[in-house]
């Protein structure tokens, strides 16, 4: 598992160092309101590219039949293409309808168009990333996460250069996603064009009754977690100025976004070795209990970073004007690492299909995202006040969830036994 997560890790080092040595100079062309902007509209196209495969492409790995697998890429493809199309369908229906009479930000209004396509974008990188997992290519996936940050970075820098302002980070994140599934598409081509010729509209229907579950269990919990991921942004929006999101998503993007950019490196390593383990002798403790004490001793150093210098650092290298991001990431370093840490084996409960339980949980979750946030903007009418009782609620959700999946499997390697 270690020299395999190590190949993914040093991919997203490598990514993370490119946004590190192109940040100083971002945060002085944007400002934290355009940080706001952006940062709302892309939480919408994340959301809904999270469930746009309804969670098929989680599938991907798990037949030992690579046309089994082909199949489930193609379905989840599919899928995700019927629900851009659809979501096209609503965007025009709104804007011819609803629209005109909304006072909206231009960036919304000019630009909205772009969200379907990258929902697409967004739900076909998932899909690639399932299928080379599935195919072990973990050096790929890394160069994948370099290729990501290098144009995403570079098309911000330029624009923000050009006086694009909120565009600017938007046209960014696009062309970053749109070259990764490029990249993604032609290597799949010249090393296994050869399975195009598995596709099977046949077998993808048995498959989708096969893996039901997915879709029916699996996608509301998701949707729970969605709101876990981006019910902060949306409420912030509702609560404070766009500044305020401008500060929290800064500290996401630079200081949060590595962690879980090395936190999916080795969910994704986890999820497919945990996978084989559990098929071969029903032993997952062992992968579990590992992959916890992997990620604890990766997240720990950020997170006492942030909680010793977090605001002179983020002043010192970003601008004055951004140290309050720096406050508020000292205030959630906690929240980050157990969060963290729980994120690399949420993918337990499905190796042993106790999705229906982990969705309850994740409701449970959500409820300890919206309360702190709302008790902040109503109650207090202050940010901070509301991530300390984010960071406090959020902690112990975590230690519980993690706790659950250490005894879940136990049980199911005793069982085993």
């Amino acid at each position: 598992m270690f020299k395999n997560i190590s190949k993914l890790v040093a991919g997203t080092f490598i990514a993370q160092l490119i946004t590190f040595l192109v940040a100083p100079v971002i945060t002085r062309l944007f400002t934290p309101s355009d940080f706001g902007a952006f940062t709302f509209l892309i939480s919408i196209a994340g959301g809904i590219g999270m469930v746009a495969t309804l969670r098929y492409e989680m599938a991907i790995i798990l037949p030992a039949d690579d046309k089994d697998s082909i199949n489930l890429a193609f379905l989840s493809l599919i899928i995700a293409l019927f629900i851009s199309i659809i979501s096209t369908a609503i965007l025009f229906i709104a804007d011819r309808l609803f629209f005109p009479g909304i006072i909206m930000n231009p960036l919304y209004r000019n630009w909205i168009y772009l969200l379907p396509a990258l929902i697409f974008l967004m739900a076909a990188s998932s899909v690639f990333q399932q299928w080379y997992n599935h195919r072990k290519e973990y050096r790929t996936l890394a160069y994948s996460k370099v290729i990501t940050s290098a144009v995403n970075n570079s098309t911000t820098l330029l624009m923000g250069l050009a006086g694009f302002g909120a565009l600017g980070l938007w046209l960014g994140n696009f062309a970053g996603s749109l070259f990764v599934i490029l990249f993604f598409a032609i290597l799949f081509y010249f090393r296994y064009r050869g399975n195009l010729g598995y596709f099977d509209i046949s077998l993808q229907k048995v498959l989708a009754a096969k893996y039901k579950y997915l879709p029916m269990a699996n996608t509301p919990q998701v949707i729970v977690e969605m709101v876990q991921s981006y019910g902060i942004i949306y409420l912030l929006k509702i609560f404070f100025a766009s500044s305020v999101l401008g500060f929290f998503s800064l500290s996401l993007r630079l200081l949060q976004a590595p962690m879980w950019l090395v936190g999916i490196s080795i969910g994704q390593v986890f999820y497919k070795e945990a996978s084989e383990r559990f098929k071969k002798d029903g032993n997952l403790i062992q992968p579990v209990m590992k992959t916890i004490r992997t990620s604890a001793i990766i997240a720990l150093p950020v997170s006492v970073i942030l909680l010793t210098i977090g605001p002179w650092l983020i002043g010192l290298i970003f601008g004055h004007a951004w140290t309050e991001a720096g406050r508020y990431a000292r205030i959630l370093a906690p929240w980050m690492f157990f969060d963290f840490v729980r994120s690399t084996i949420s993918q337990t409960p499905l190796i042993i299909r106790k999705a229906r339980p982990m969705f309850f949980i994740a409701v449970l979750g959500a409820m300890f995202i919206i309360i702190p946030i709302v008790a902040g903007g109503i109650f207090f009418r202050d940010p901070s006040i509301g991530f300390i009782l984010l960071t406090i609620t959020h902690s112990l959700y975590s230690i519980g969830v993690i706790a659950w999946i250490i005894n879940i499997a136990k049980k199911s390697s005793q069982n085993t036994e």
